[in-house]
């Protein structure tokens, strides 16, 4: 953990997975679980495909197709019924 704490005010939902974060004991898969949270935050802040953005514009430089992201929200919903199963 940092030995100076950082002051930020959080929404409820940041402040749960920041403790589910903090929860998990120190192993490779913790390592792992915040190298993928980092990726996955930078992939939805930086879309490069061709599709439309929820705000209606295309999703950045259309370096990937479609398909592409849309197996990254097919990965995401899968995690998402398993957890629920």
């Amino acid at each position: 953990m940092s030995e100076n704490p950082i002051q930020a005010d959080l929404s409820p939902a940041e402040w749960n997975l920041i403790k589910s974060m903090r929860e998990l004991p120190e192993s490779s898969l913790r390592d792992r679980l915040d190298e993928v949270f980092h990726e996955l935050i930078f992939y939805v802040a930086n879309p490069r495909c061709q599709g439309m953005g929820p705000e209606g514009f295309p999703c950045g430089e259309p370096v990937s197709s479609c398909e592409e992201c849309h197996q990254v929200w097919d990965l995401l919903e899968v995690l998402s019924q398993r957890v629920k199963a």
